[in-house]
C-alpha cells in the first residue's frame, strides 16, 4: 500500500462546496511481464501483445475521510478503494477503431 502523489489529501467537495479531506492508501503492484511483437503479412503489420502488472482485486475497502467540513454531506465522508493482495500480468486492452 502506497500514498498516491497529488491525491493526498484526496479531497471530495459536496454541491453546497463543503469539503472533506484524507490519506488514502491505494494497493499498487509492481513487476515484469512479458511483452512481444511480431510481423505478419496481413494489415495491419504486426501483432502486439501487451501485458501489465495489476492488482488481482478482491473486495472494496471504505476509507473513512475524517477531515471534514461542518456540515458536510454524508456521502462525501468516505471513498471505496480496491483492495488486493496479489498480482498478475493482465493483457492491455488495445484500441481497434481507428478514425
Amino acid at each position: 500500500m502506497r500514498l498516491v502523489p497529488g491525491f493526498n489529501p484526496l479531497v471530495q467537495k459536496d454541491a453546497a462546496g463543503k469539503e472533506c479531506r484524507g490519506n488514502v492508501e491505494l494497493p499498487f503492484c509492481k513487476g515484469y511481464c512479458k511483452t512481444s511483437e511480431s510481423g505478419t503479412h496481413g494489415f495491419p503489420p504486426r501483432v502486439q501483445i501487451s501485458k501489465v502488472c495489476t492488482l488481482v482485486q478482491t473486495s472494496i475497502r471504505k476509507v473513512i475521510l475524517d477531515d471534514c467540513d461542518e456540515g458536510a454531506a454524508e456521502s462525501i465522508k468516505f471513498v471505496n478503494v480496491p483492495h488486493g493482495s496479489e498480482c498478475e500480468c493482465s493483457a492491455v486492452p488495445l484500441e481497434q477503431n481507428h478514425s
